[in-house]
């Protein structure tokens, strides 16, 4: 194992707390970024992989760690299922997973990805470092061919090359280190992936920007995605589907926040917050006052420092808009949400993979402790 990259996951884990408010650092060459990374790119056609000991990286591991978590979620993804009223077959239009290592948070994931069935995945990302390249006010696409996948490439999508197309060109940069430097979509490909070998992603990721550019770029790209589906005839959850990346709250000294404690009745007191927060903001038809909201709780609306470390306060906003404003726009209906499952990295027993799978390099990035522990919440969306 890799203790030099080790030291790196750990710094890019816990960037999701107040350490990214630091001054802004020396923007990163494509080479460092590459030296960084477990498993580096082909050139620019393939996009590597930034943490491969968080991270599956091979079809073994992938396949005991998906098939581990579905086996043992399969009672409860049965039962939200009957909850939501869900017909065999039927799919979100898109949702919130988590990107916590795998061993951790795959038992929530499955709970979103399994019941995504469209063939190509818009998938919305946090930009955790994005200060090292002082950017703001900007979507990110990335320029690959294809991104490393557990089961081989993974395609990207043509209709990214078209969204940029009709983009103003100020809404956006292309950039390959800045894609390579994230590793908040690549935790979740090997799940999409899974029994969807042809399935294609645009990769987007989200920086900080206040709220009245938010709506500005979320105007933008839903336009010219409505317009592409249009064109195409595509719909929503049965062509395209936007999957948005984000873990809940960390917690601990370690990201400079443990208002209630660090004893077992502060992390309780801790996890009802990040489930009343989940529920109010993000359960029920989607709503604009209802995410902004979400984002002014998260940080504070004129300089952007973190009132509570979600690594999702641009993310969540940025994408669960964009997807009201397609589903509106192509649909006429406002989709509606629902907390499929909540959990920490606490309350998830570590996945019981094979010994193979462990030997083979996958681990922890981070502790997980009273002092130290990230929450994640599963939240999927369809049409009324």
């Amino acid at each position: 194992m890799n203790r030099l990259f080790i030291l790196v996951a750990f710094i890019s884990f816990i960037a999701c707390g107040p350490g990214t408010t630091t001054a802004q650092e020396t923007p990163p060459t494509r080479a460092r970024v590459e030296a960084m990374m477990g498993l580096p790119s082909q050139g620019d056609r393939v996009r590597g992989q930034m943490d491969t000991v968080g991270f599956v990286v091979d079809q073994e591991q992938a396949k005991d760690v998906v098939e581990t978590a579905i086996d043992l979620e399969r009672d409860s993804l049965a039962e939200q299922d009957g909850r939501l009223g869900m017909a065999e077959g039927e799919a979100f239009i898109g949702g919130v997973c988590p990107h916590d290592d795998h061993l951790y948070a795959s038992r929530v994931y499955v709970h979103l990805t399994e019941r995504i069935k469209a063939p190509r995945v818009l998938l919305i990302g946090v930009f955790h470092r994005a200060r090292s390249w002082a950017l703001h006010d900007r979507m990110v696409f990335d320029a690959f061919d294809a991104w490393h996948g557990p089961w081989g490439k993974i395609e990207i999508d043509s209709m990214r090359d078209r969204l940029i197309s009709a983009l103003p060109s100020g809404s956006y940069v292309v950039d390959n280190a800045m894609h390579c430097r994230e590793h908040s979509l690549e935790a979740i490909t090997p799940f999409l992936q899974w029994g969807h070998p042809d399935r294609t992603i645009v990769p987007i990721l989200v920086p900080p920007m206040k709220w009245d550019r938010l709506q500005e770029l979320t105007d933008e790209l839903a336009g010219a995605i409505v317009e592409l589906m249009r064109a195409e005839g595509w719909a929503l959850g049965t062509d395209l589907a936007v999957v948005v990346s984000s873990d809940a709250v960390h917690y601990g000294p370690d990201f400079d926040h443990a208002p209630f404690g660090v004893t077992t009745e502060g992390y309780d007191t801790a996890t009802a917050r990040d489930r009343s927060l989940a529920l109010g903001h993000l359960e029920g038809e989607l709503d604009s006052s209802k995410l902004r909201a979400l984002f002014e709780t998260l940080v504070d609306p004129d300089t952007l420092e973190y009132r509570l470390p979600w690594c999702g306060r641009f993310s969540i906003p940025f994408g669960l808009e964009l997807l009201r404003k397609v589903a509106i726009a192509s649909t006429g209906a406002t989709p509606r949400g629902a907390l499929l499952r909540y959990g920490t990295s606490l309350s998830e027993p570590e996945l019981p993979v094979s010994s193979a799978t462990r030997e083979s390099g996958l681990g922890y990035t981070a502790p997980s402790n009273l002092h130290h522990w990230v929450g994640y919440a599963a939240v999927g969306y369809r049409l009324p």
